[in-house]
């Protein structure tokens, strides 16, 4: 029995559908069609990112440490470090967790039964090589889409706290409702953008943040079967986790187990979309081209980016 079944929702599975030796998993929705008309969302030519900083001040998932930056090359005169000129030269290191930030999850940052995405097993990833297979590495020229927003924090009434309720599961009549309101609608290859309004209550109230990772606001584990009916590419959240905290099952993190190991679905976490969602309401439009690949680091599980919302 699939952990979807034992859940109590359907079993759901895209194994095999773009072959055994598939990678990609659900980003194989986004077509070049599908790009191409949704690079017809840019109309105004208004960038937007949708990054938090990268620095030592944002929401971490706790266990991951925080980023570390370094000079490593600071006013130094060209000459003397080999270069033929006098100009002064600097350099800087960081050193960070790649999921310590605004970041994609890959195919192989969540497994169960021995298995990642696609029956990829377990000693896929080893220590030398990271994920041999299933890396973050695969979608290096993916994961640009059009994008739709789904603005939570307005639908709910939730706007003059900024955020949803702790704990609180958006379920999919949430989804089509806050659909319905912004009178847009989602396609296969879509990137769906979930305003919580999480990680600005991190920034905005730093004396509420007691308990901020166990009670997040985030998506019920039933929204996977609209997620996967509705051939969503990737779905990207402002939370610390996509799903809600709790869960309200026995076990957690469930939702990242059945939408990445089976379903291959890349989830987004510690996103803003606090700007995007403002200019949304503005001009009455929630979708956008949504430009947001990962980094290209070869056998790793994730990747911070600087997701871009073009309008």
């Amino acid at each position: 029995m699939s952990l979807a079944e034992r859940l109590g929702i359907r079993p759901l599975s895209n194994w095999g559908r773009w072959g055994n030796d598939d990678q990609l998993g659900t980003a194989n929705f986004i077509t070049p069609e599908v790009v191409a008309a949704a690079a017809k969302e840019v109309r105004r030519g208004k960038i937007i990112t949708c990054a938090i900083p990268i620095d030592r001040s944002g929401p971490l998932f706790p266990g991951r440490q925080p980023c570390v930056r370094m000079m490593s090359l600071m006013n130094v005169r060209g000459r003397d470090v080999g270069l033929k000129t006098d100009s002064v030269v600097s350099d800087d290191v960081i050193v960070m967790p790649l999921q310590g930030s605004t970041q994609w999850d890959a195919l192989s940052h969540v497994g169960y039964g021995g298995s990642y995405y696609n029956g990829v097993p377990y000693t896929a990833i080893t220590t030398e090589r990271g994920a041999t297979k299933n890396s973050i590495f695969r979608l290096g020229e993916s994961l640009t889409t059009r994008g739709v927003l789904v603005d939570m924090v307005r639908y709910k009434g939730a706007e003059t706290k900024g955020h949803l309720d702790p704990e609180y599961p958006i379920t999919v009549a949430d989804l089509e409702g806050c659909l319905a309101m912004e009178k847009a609608e989602v396609r296969s290859g879509d990137a769906l953008l979930v305003r919580t309004g999480w990680v600005p209550h991190w920034y905005k109230h730093p004396n509420e943040r007691r308990g901020y990772f166990n009670h997040q606001p985030g998506l019920h584990l039933k929204t996977i079967e609209w997620i996967y009916d509705k051939e969503i590419a990737c779905v990207a959240v402002d939370n610390v986790n996509v799903e809600c905290v709790p869960s309200g099952y026995d076990e957690e993190n469930v939702f990242h187990a059945i939408a990445i190991r089976d379903v291959g679905l890349t989830l987004g976490e510690i996103f803003d979309f606090e700007a995007l969602a403002a200019d949304c309401k503005e001009d009455g439009r929630y979708t956008c081209f949504f430009v947001a690949p990962p980094l290209r680091f070869r056998g790793a599980v994730g990747s911070p980016l600087n997701p871009l919302a073009m309008k």
